[in-house]
């Protein structure tokens, strides 16, 4: 598997652009008859939510005045971290029929050079064009051992050699406007000490356009939900035993008593911001932070919604 990042540069079916990054979410991509394995899909879902990997299903996906075919399925399989496809037939008076929706996904997977698990029930027979192909044949009763065990080894070989950059990047930097955000000078002492307790935790410095309200930012898209949780928490836990620490400082002579109404004030409206690749983290992370609260007031957003929200502007 080509481990490096890479964009998809031309639009398959003729759109102007396309510029969707391989793998670049925490995503697995389905293909499967809606009506011949339910079973398996719940199997599946409970895996892969197991693991923090987002399940993605074409009719799972409203794209309102969009390319159905671009939205729901083209860029999910793009982006996704591996994709896994059911090849069960479907019987009509002792003929299998196969499905060709699903053999259509599965062949743009195999265009992409996507990671791919294919499974099909054990009693049934792969179309000639595919039958040369691996493919995991089961049954009810090993299917989830099977599946778990293919999936572990999908999440291991998919793996980024090189996160995506964490830096400023057009996309990025265009969400950042649009929130009246800007990153923030680290020339002034006072903001570039504010920028270091952030930078150990990988949080940038953001300023809004009035200069009176910072923000943290953590673009966490290479990370598990438990870790982006963990250096939240940290830098939680950071601030408020510095500001604990400025009576000390007073009398040390390192701080000025004109300091405490100005961090105050600065506690009061500093905000966190964390991207991350998927709904299901973004769920875990403020599941999480509603039941045991941190002193910013924060926001999550998904690298899809930043994606979303800046589309038109770029």
């Amino acid at each position: 598997m080509d481990k490096r990042i890479r964009k998809n540069e031309i639009c398959i079916i003729g759109l102007p652009r396309c510029d969707y990054v391989f793998s670049s979410t925490r995503s697995c991509f389905i293909a499967y008859g809606f009506e011949d394995s339910p079973l398996e899909m719940n199997i599946l879902k409970a895996i892969l939510e197991s693991k923090d990997i987002e399940c993605v299903e074409a009719g799972g996906k409203l794209a309102p005045a969009q390319s159905a075919f671009c939205a729901k399925i083209c860029s999910k399989i793009i982006t996704s971290q591996f994709c896994i496809v059911l090849l069960n037939n479907r019987e009509e008076k002792e003929i299998e029929i196969p499905n060709a929706n699903v053999n259509m996904e599965y062949g743009l997977m195999l265009a992409f050079n996507k990671y791919v698990i294919p499974f099909q029930r054990k009693e049934q027979k792969l179309p000639f064009n595919v039958a040369g192909l691996d493919t995991i044949k089961y049954t009810n009763n090993d299917f989830k051992r099977l599946a778990e065990e293919a999936i572990e080894d999908a999440i291991e070989k998919t793996k980024q050699e090189t996160p995506l950059d964490a830096g400023i990047d057009q996309v990025l930097d265009t969400f950042l406007l649009l929130k009246k955000t800007t990153f923030a000078s680290i020339e002034d002492v006072g903001e570039r000490q504010i920028f270091e307790l952030g930078r150990k935790f990988g949080f940038y410095l953001l300023n809004d356009f009035s200069g009176f309200t910072y923000t943290f930012l953590g673009n966490f898209t290479n990370l598990r939900a438990e870790t982006s949780l963990w250096r939240i928490r940290l830098l939680n836990e950071l601030w408020n035993e510095r500001i604990k620490s400025v009576p000390d400082r007073i009398k040390l002579g390192v701080a000025s008593k004109e300091m405490i109404p100005l961090l105050v004030e600065v506690l009061s409206k500093m905000q966190i911001w964390v991207i991350v690749n998927s709904k299901i983290e973004k769920e875990k992370i403020n599941n999480e932070l509603i039941s045991n609260p941190v002193n910013f007031h924060y926001e999550i957003f998904t690298s899809e919604e930043v994606r979303n929200e800046v589309e038109k502007y770029l």
